[in-house]
């Protein structure tokens, strides 16, 4: 083994000596930000450097270039070197302070978690901290991969160490000894005549008494306890979650797209190896082998709650296998979408309640109806009819499906929030798409989209308008902002939407104008 590693990093635009920070393995760097490129170095000339199971680029013989795009929070970094101990660090990115501060980022984080935590769960190379109540989430296989690789080696760990010391009682048997070895004979043994004999001083003529076998009841040490049941039930439930992540991983099945996932195929699998590995290993031990089944039962869960190894090895098994993600634990970190991606659900809560203020109308949760989507609320309007709120609504290529009502003239398209009127005319359509862009090349480049929904979405047969941008910066291109331009082009945008920017006020005027519209 090799002296620790430490991980040096800095900006890559500062070339002095004094601006590397020195990491120790499980140590956390502050001060990252976004959209911003660094340099890493390690001082190994044969070590491979991964953050979030993605190789890095050698810069030289020694530095490695990184830049963290579209993503805040806390990010793993890992430092592999032959023959040694891996060594693990965490970096924690903030999001860009052109477009919105730590501490703003931090309050829309809050929100999404007050309203469902669920849609905090995404695949960036960012994590948050979670826990484990509640519903599963989006995303289930990529949850149970982490928490596998999370909770999995210590698991391994603590079986290993009841291994070395396991919990077995005394079996009681029935066995034919001879004579000589017997110390208590079974009531069955009363009926054999040569027993008789013996008892009532009678002698056996010839026969030796060594020959002489009676039953008797015996005891011996076994494993085959209640506890160790359970425990082998549970780490063949592992074994059965780490083959199906693995074939999850291989086929790039999870939730990111296949060009993401197949960067990090390699270090997922080599990770999913080691841990089966481990467990074919523990399977061959002594312990196990001696286990006639796998089986959870009440009396196996109370021994092991008694002995202290056994629960903290069915707690840390337990962990691994949950998906749930109902609260905040520090210890349980799950990847988050990217900051443009929790922008674009904050985005959405923030219609939801702009509608909610307007219509004063408490909304539910329903199934969507116009097009598909990750989440649909429903307000109903009384004689005015009853309005959908749509987050991330799939309009399919071409033409609607039978029961739907919506689509694209071209190919698919995914606009981050959709409202659809049914009112007494018909249905009709309004689109926010939201933007984690700022500067007036950025937000003009970003128009594009608000055009593209225009002039290629279809409610009804009809298009959608206004489709306006919502953007997290001060104004940049104050045209665009205009009613003006937005009655005669059908498009704009709206800027400072943020937890204290004045876009929401902005939004609640568009809203209720279109709404009072005909």
């Amino acid at each position: 083994m090799g002296a620790p590693v430490v991980l040096r990093i800095r900006r890559a635009n500062e070339g002095n000596s004094n601006a590397w920070a020195e990491l120790q393995a499980h140590d956390v760097q502050t001060g990252l930000t976004e959209d911003t490129d660094y340099l890493l170095s390690v001082g190994r000339p044969n070590a491979r450097v991964f953050v979030d199971d993605v190789e890095l680029r050698r810069d030289g013989s020694s530095l490695f270039s990184w830049r963290p795009s579209f993503y805040a929070g806390t990010v793993v970094a890992e430092v592999v070197v032959p023959h040694e101990e891996i060594s693990r660090y965490l970096l924690d990115v903030s999001p860009s302070p052109s477009k919105t501060g730590q501490t703003e980022f931090d309050a829309m984080v809050a929100d999404i978690r007050d309203f469902d935590q669920t849609l905090l769960i995404g695949t960036s190379s960012a994590t948050m901290a979670f826990g484990q109540e509640g519903c599963t989430g989006r995303y289930e296989n990529d949850i149970l991969l982490a928490r596998l690789r999370a909770y999995g080696p210590s698991f391994l760990d603590s079986v290993e160490t009841i291994g070395r010391s396991p919990h077995r009682s005394l079996s009681a048997d029935i066995k034919v000894l001879p004579l000589s070895r017997v110390r208590r004979l079974h009531h069955t043994s009363l009926q054999d005549r040569r027993l008789a004999a013996i008892a009532t001083g009678r002698i056996l003529g010839s026969e030796s008494m060594d020959s002489f076998q009676v039953n008797s009841r015996t005891s011996t040490p076994t494993f085959d306890t209640p506890a160790n049941r359970s425990l082998f039930a549970l780490l063949l439930r592992f074994r059965a979650a780490v083959s199906s992540v693995r074939e999850k991983v291989q086929e790039l099945k999870l939730g990111a797209p296949p060009d993401e996932q197949r960067f990090r195929v390699e270090r997922r699998l080599w990770d999913l190896d080691c841990l089966a590995q481990r467990i074919r290993q523990l399977l061959f031990t002594p312990l196990f082998r001696e286990i006639t089944c796998g089986e959870t039962s009440a009396a196996g869960l109370t021994q092991i709650a008694a002995q202290p190894a056994y629960s903290r090895a069915y707690r840390l098994g337990s962990r691994a296998l949950v998906t749930a993600l109902e609260g905040d634990n520090g210890s349980d970190q799950l990847h988050v979408p990217p900051s443009w991606g929790i922008y674009e659900m904050w985005c959405y809560l923030c219609v939801a309640q702009c509608v909610t203020t307007l219509t004063r109308v408490t909304p539910i949760e329903v199934a969507p109806k116009a097009v598909s989507a990750e989440r649909a609320l429903r307000f109903g309007l009384d004689e005015k009819g009853w309005l959908e709120v749509l987050f991330q609504a799939t309009f399919p290529a071409l033409k609607a499906p039978m029961t739907r009502i919506g689509w694209s003239l071209s190919r698919e398209r995914r606009p981050d929030i959709v409202l659809v009127h049914y009112g007494p005319n018909g249905p009709r359509a309004l689109v926010f798409d939201a933007k984690w862009r700022s500067g007036r090349q950025n937000v003009l480049d970003a128009m594009e989209s608000a055009h593209i929904y225009h002039d290629a979405l279809r409610i009804d047969g009809a298009p959608p308008a206004p489709c306006l941008l919502l953007l997290p910066g001060q104004s940049s291109v104050p045209e665009l902002e205009q009613d003006a331009y937005t009655y005669v082009h059908g498009v704009g945008a709206i800027s400072s939407v943020r937890v204290e920017g004045t876009g929401r006020s902005r939004i609640s005027e568009v809203l209720k104008a279109w709404l009072t519209s005909v």
